[in-house]
């Protein structure tokens, strides 16, 4: 996320707000005067009463005399402050099951939606694409190596966005399916290999599988970025009827040429393959009727602009979330019940000392 927008409001709430712990105190207490209502003074319970029954036997003459003037005293002591020490019993009793509910502060904040897009990438691993026509640091490199690493930083840079990979030749793989994991995209791309898919360019049906790709996102900011000289096409599908069913499904094309512009920049040692040029023509035409953009990769940095491009591209915008920040509160109701009854027992056994 990129941070809250908006403080909406701030208030304590409990997080167990069933009621429960609420209701409980409120239970017991009128459990225990029913109690009182009906067995009088009978019912001793010993954290509310000073005074306990006793289950042993005194032989006293005066035992009689004895046990009435320590009633006296314990009722005289404890009398005047009988009601507050009930009181505070059932207070601290309140605050533990407050503390058990769990009262929290809340904050709430309005969250600022991610933007971001789809984008499927596709490329072609045809055999063409290991004809060496680029010169880079004074030593010759094929295509596939140029596309390679131009396609890694360009990864590097959609930061937030889904990127899936197509491979294609004469077969089309979905190697990498719409994810915003680019460490995973990167290693799978750099696994590509030439004649990995076949040895020609099923340019139409690589088109094809990228739309349907493309539209298992319910995302509506979605572009299609292929990669490829544009030679030598196969495949039962036209390209020219894959474009149209892009454009048709709202998705923009950019089209990459990898490969020199004319003949001139065959590598003059025999390869065993017929030299093609990148076929510009052809991947402007695909740009211009999904209302892309073309791009040919000259050299490593030529890429800087489509990037540039699709960054500024406006992008989808999640809805706005609702971010809750807790703080919990339990600790203090929790400690003022532990000192109300660390009190209560204190003044007991004072009490209960003077007897």
């Amino acid at each position: 996320m990129n941070g809250a927008i908006d403080t909406l409001s701030q208030q304590w709430q409990f997080h167990f707000a069933n009621g429960f712990w609420l209701i409980a105190p409120v239970i017991i207490f009128s459990g225990y005067l029913m109690l009182k209502l009906f067995t009088g003074s009978r019912f001793r319970w010993r954290l509310l009463d000073y005074s306990s029954t006793s289950s042993q036997h005194y032989f006293h003459s005066q035992y009689e005399l004895i046990k009435h003037l320590v009633e006296s005293k314990i009722t005289k002591t404890t009398g005047s402050s009988k009601w507050l020490n009930q009181f505070l019993v059932w207070s601290c009793v309140s605050l533990f099951f407050v503390s058990l509910a769990q009262p929290e502060w809340v904050k709430k904040q309005l969250q600022k939606p991610e933007k971001y897009r789809d984008i499927v990438f596709v490329v072609d691993a045809s055999v063409s694409m290991i004809q060496r026509d680029y010169i880079l640091q004074g030593q010759r490199i094929d295509r596939m190596t140029l596309l390679k690493g131009m396609l890694s930083r360009f990864i590097d840079q959609l930061k937030g966005d889904n990127v899936s990979i197509i491979v294609y030749a004469d077969s089309v793989y979905t190697l990498v399916p719409l994810t915003r994991d680019h460490e995973l995209a990167k290693t799978m791309l750099s696994r590509i290999k030439v004649g990995v898919a076949g040895r020609t360019s099923a340019l139409g049906n690589a088109l094809t599988q990228a739309v349907h790709e493309a539209n298992k996102s319910s995302n509506r900011q979605r572009a299609l970025v292929l990669l490829t000289d544009g030679t030598r096409l196969t495949g039962k599908i036209n390209y020219q009827v894959a474009m149209e069913l892009a454009r048709q499904s709202g998705l923009h094309i950019y089209t990459v040429a990898i490969g020199a512009r004319s003949e001139a920049a065959a590598e003059k040692k025999a390869s065993g393959l017929i030299y093609d040029p990148a076929d510009i023509q052809k991947l402007k035409a695909i740009a211009k009727h999904t209302a892309g953009k073309f791009y040919w990769a000259g050299d490593t940095n030529a890429l800087s602009s489509a990037i540039q491009d699709i960054q500024q591209a406006e992008r989808s915008q999640d809805k706005p979330q609702m971010l809750y920040i807790k703080k919990p509160l339990y600790q203090w109701p929790l400690l003022l019940g532990l000192l109300v009854f660390s009190g209560l027992q204190y003044f007991s056994l004072r009490q209960k000392a003077r007897i």
